[in-house]
């Protein structure tokens, strides 16, 4: 399977470039940055949870739809760090995996009815609705036709941590299988992520220091 990484940042960085290089060995790398405005039928995958003075409408999750091929797809926001022995290994392990989505944090509204953002559900049927992490996440080409038909459909996309999951057929949650040791520095609380030593076979998120991304990234 070949492989295809699109990294999501708001403009080109230090911490894009790290993510390049770690990457550009195993397959196509692209990224994908953010715009200033708002790009017509390509908002929503951001829902209205970021800062009120972010001038964005349409983001980096927006545009990774517009054009993207149907292929399987490794996607990571540039605020994800790991290093090439810890990539080898998630692709190895995942090269046979035909899951819709592989991602973090997978649950159903049943099992987790108090994650705070539900009623961002968009056109989605609340009895259907999931919640994944997706900060780093492989998307299948059946998910990515389906995610471009809602946007057809309903001229725009919905929150990107419902959407995914809920259109998909199939899910694997990381942290449910061999890698989830892997990701136990991985959380959208900075709070709880160690960066104090870092280790091998680790993916994490989020990391704000352009050392400590180069840190991680370059570990060997």
């Amino acid at each position: 399977m070949r492989n295809f990484f699109k990294i999501l940042a708001r403009g080109e960085s230090v911490k894009t470039d790290n993510l390049k290089k770690v990457l550009s060995d195993f397959g196509d790398v692209e990224v994908i940055p953010d715009i200033k405005g708002n790009l017509e039928g390509y908002t929503g995958m951001c829902g209205d949870i970021r800062q009120k003075n972010w001038q964005n409408v349409t983001t980096a999750w927006d545009l990774l739809f517009k054009d993207l091929t149907e292929e399987y797809t490794w996607v990571t926001e540039d605020d994800v760090a790991f290093n090439q022995g810890t990539i080898k290994n998630i692709l190895n392990g995942f090269e046979n995996n035909e899951s819709d989505l592989v991602s973090n944090r997978i649950y159903s509204k049943h099992e987790n009815p108090q994650w705070p953002w539900w009623h961002l559900n968009g056109n989605l049927k609340d009895a259907e609705l999931w919640h994944s992490l997706n900060c780093f996440c492989r998307v299948s080409p059946s998910l990515i036709k389906k995610v471009k038909q809602y946007r057809d459909r309903h001229g725009k996309f919905t929150f990107h941590e419902m959407l995914l999951p809920s259109l998909a057929e199939t899910r694997t949650d990381f942290r449910e299988n061999h890698f989830g040791s892997y990701f136990n520095n991985f959380c959208w609380n900075p709070s709880q992520i160690n960066l104090n030593k870092v280790v091998d076979n680790k993916v994490y998120h989020p990391v704000k220091s352009d050392g400590k991304h180069s840190e991680i990234c370059h570990y060997k």
